[in-house]
């Protein structure tokens, strides 16, 4: 009974820290890191109350789908192959009850399960240890992770099946100390559980059937007990396995379902070198790794000191977590392309068993009944406590940083309110859309409350073929439209009507005017600039211009151009604190210039304004992906959505910014304001 109303209270302890982290971002969108996979799974739960809450026909907003068609082939239905949703299916009952479809719903489901999956954690390390203060640590060395904390109240499945293999394993060790059929009974069901969700959870199954079988062996273990319970687990898994096979080939899938191994070793080493650079201190911080090193060297000189033996449930706990851990290793190498862009595969892998590992390393760290030596214990560990609680409030800060790089907060930004702007204009949610660069799949149309279709790749052959399929309406983002859809295809303005506009987003139907041209479909061919300028390299273009160096090498039109050589950072630059305009609304900018290239090319047109002193406003365009030949002059026309600023201390900026250091020559340089 003390035991369990201790266990209760450092629960409730980390359900204010978990409050602490998580309060600001309980209703967020699927947004910032993995915003395309958690999209997917919030989608799911929608689906489940668009079908009818039928479990077995999962479905998000997408009717072509990624496997194994890369997108390129519509379907009739939205229905997708899926691991066992059960993480999405119960948020579905869920905001059917509170009649919310909102994100914290599906958010605060995931933060539960992740409770109990940390008190069970407590348990398995008081079950082991015998001591409150060495299993409160292990859970706030568990719980204090940044990757875990992110994804602790999100929306993927790997948080509850994580859960489920902590009660699995914990049921295990009772099993071990106990030999209860029943505890071995729940392990496998829990284990089993987690495994259906995630796959890699597949891993503890065959590391705890790996230990049984040297027990059975040494026996220590009977195996007829054993033969029920396993072919259940095994009939389970392979039945879901056939059945989402079943699933994957009549509907196709949204989500990966096959291993993804390096190609070579020079792959294996620089995969090995970015996860290392972006994502090592986001497993673990620093202090994470201080303290696993710390306690791993205390405890093998504690080992070998003492000559410590540990009784038999401890060393087979032993073995379980070195037949985890090579488990995760063959998996890590099997899956090694998903790593560098998949930091919570790492919660799927390795995260668990070192967390397990901690636990073996504080029982070799003796009691002490000493009052000093014990006080002394318990400071340390309260000092290293308060600096692992406080890593995961910066880290939860960091990983919601954006900018004009991030495409899909700028993709979710622009959808926002869609739905409400597509009733307006009278647009039924039955209506199919076509959603011309998606960049997440499901993004758009979760903002829409709408299905469709969704173009994730931009290439010309791409948008032919997707403007034959059977769609109503087709939305394009008003600022990408002109990068990354008119660009690879400028036939596509003869091809599209557009109907609706609220400066984010448009809406089209399929047109066929070949007089239409690029202004006439942006809708500033009516429009007269409010400013315009433009610099021709042939007499001096006047003081708001920098880096105006004119060569006569090569030219588009008349006798010079300009260069952007490698040791020239910035190229031509307009830059002027006088443009009153820009203090009345916000503005349309229209770039376009005339650019050739010689070799590959990496450098950006970017568009910045900066207000009292802050970056209020910075969009770039890289040219290596505009300008498709070499040798050949080519015009690159860009469109940018400017803010309107409210202090008379600002800068407004448009220059060549020459990342790559890459040569390219450009002419006609011209700037208009609408």
């Amino acid at each position: 009974m003390k035991e369990r109303i201790k266990g209760i209270a450092i629960l409730l302890f980390f359900i204010v820290v978990a409050f602490v982290y998580h309060h600001k971002y309980i209703n967020e969108f699927p947004s910032h890191i993995h915003a395309w996979a958690q999209s997917d799974r919030y989608a799911l739960s929608l689906g489940f109350l668009d079908n009818g809450l039928n479990f077995f026909k999962p479905q998000t907003f997408v009717y072509n789908h990624q496997f194994p068609d890369k997108w390129e082939v519509p379907s009739e239905y939205t229905i997708t192959a899926v691991n066992f949703p059960i993480h999405d299916y119960i948020p579905a009952l869920l905001m059917k009850v509170t009649g919310s479809t909102s994100p914290w719903v599906f958010r605060m489901y995931i933060l539960l399960y992740s409770f109990l999956g940390l008190f069970f954690l407590f348990k398995l390390t008081f079950s082991i240890t015998k001591d409150y203060v060495k299993s409160a640590f292990a859970v706030l060395f568990a719980a204090t992770s940044p990757v875990f904390v992110y994804y602790q109240a999100g929306f993927l499945p790997t948080i509850p099946s994580l859960s489920n293999a902590i009660i699995g394993i914990f049921f295990y060790y009772k099993y071990l100390c106990e030999n209860r059929n029943k505890h071995f009974w729940f392990s496998l069901m829990f284990l089993t559980l987690a495994a259906l969700s995630r796959t890699t959870f597949a891993i503890p199954i065959v590391a705890v059937l790996s230990v049984e079988f040297i027990r059975i062996i040494r026996k220590e273990s009977n195996f007829v007990a054993k033969i029920l319970p396993v072919t259940i687990s095994a009939l389970i898994l392979l039945s879901y396995m056939l059945y989402n096979g079943y699933l994957r080939n009549l509907y196709g899938s949204i989500f990966l379902n096959y291993l993804l191994p390096a190609e070579s070793f020079e792959q294996v080493k620089e995969t090995l070198k970015y996860i290392y650079h972006n994502w090592i201190f986001q497993y673990f911080s620093i202090y994470h790794y201080l303290i696993f090193i710390i306690f791993t060297i205390s405890g093998i000189v504690l080992l070998i000191r003492r000559k410590t033996k540990l009784k038999k449930p401890k060393i087979y706990f032993g073995l379980l977590i070195g037949s985890y851990l090579c488990g995760c290793i063959l998996f890590f190498f099997f899956m090694l392309q998903q790593f560098p862009a998949h930091d919570y595969y790492f919660i799927d892998t390795f995260y668990l068993p070192l967390n397990l590992l901690l636990i073996l390393l504080l029982v070799l760290i003796p009691k002490t009944e000493k009052r000093g030596i014990r006080i002394v214990k318990i400071a340390f560990l309260s000092i290293i406590s308060f600096i692992l609680l406080i890593q995961p409030i910066k880290s939860q800060k960091q990983r919601r940083e954006t900018g004009p790089w991030d495409r899909t907060e700028i993709t979710i930004n622009n959808y926002n309110n869609a739905s409400s702007f597509l009733d307006s204009i009278g647009i039924s949610k039955s209506s199919k859309i076509l959603v011309l660069d998606a960049v997440a799949p499901n993004i758009p149309f979760l903002l829409m409350q709408r299905k469709g279709y969704a173009v994730m790749h931009t290439k010309r052959e791409n948008l032919e073929r997707a403007l034959e399929w059977n769609f109503d309406y087709i939305v394009i983002q008003n600022e990408y439209f002109i990068s990354d859809i008119y660009t690879p295809y400028p036939a596509i303005v003869s091809k599209l009507e557009k109907i609706a506009d609220n400066g984010k987003i448009s809406i089209c139907t399929l047109s066929n005017n070949r007089d239409r041209t690029l202004l006439d479909f942006i809708g500033l061919n009516q429009k007269k600039p409010i400013f315009e300028t433009c610099v021709y390299f042939e007499t001096n273009p006047g003081d708001f211009w920098q880096n105006y160096e004119p060569i006569d090498q090569e030219s588009y039109s008349g006798t010079a151009s300009g260069l952007l050589s490698p040791d020239i950072l910035y190229g031509l630059t307009y830059k002027t604190k006088q443009f009153p305009e820009l203090q009345e609304k916000s503005r349309t900018l229209l770039f376009s210039s005339y650019f050739l290239r010689h070799t590959d090319i990496n450098c950006e047109i970017v568009v910045s304004i900066h207000e009292n002193g802050n970056n209020v406003f910075y969009k770039s365009n890289n040219l290596q992906y505009l300008l498709q030949k070499e040798n050949e002059w080519q015009k690159v026309s860009l469109i940018f959505q400017l803010p309107d600023i409210e202090s008379n201390d600002y800068e407004f900026a448009v220059f060549l910014y020459n990342t790559g250091k890459s040569t390219l020559y450009y002419d006609d340089f011209s700037i208009s304001v609408y």
